[in-house]
């Protein structure tokens, strides 16, 4: 389950990458350009969050044991 949330971040990350620069390229407008950039922040940091999570969570229950 930690690996595969890592997988997500990564992916994420990497599909905010391509939504900024499709923001950028297409947009009209600065209003344009800051919601495609807030989209494409929360693509990144939404799995980080939820992998760092998912970290924490484990590492407490192997300190537990």
């Amino acid at each position: 389950m930690k690996k595969l949330s890592w997988i997500f971040t990564i992916i994420g990350a990497i599909l905010g990458i391509v939504i900024l620069f499709a923001t950028l390229f297409d947009s009209t407008g600065a209003p344009q350009q800051a919601a495609g950039a807030a989209i494409a922040v929360a693509f990144a940091v939404i799995p980080y969050c939820i992998a760092r999570a998912i970290s924490e969570l484990q590492s407490v229950k192997d300190t537990n044991q």
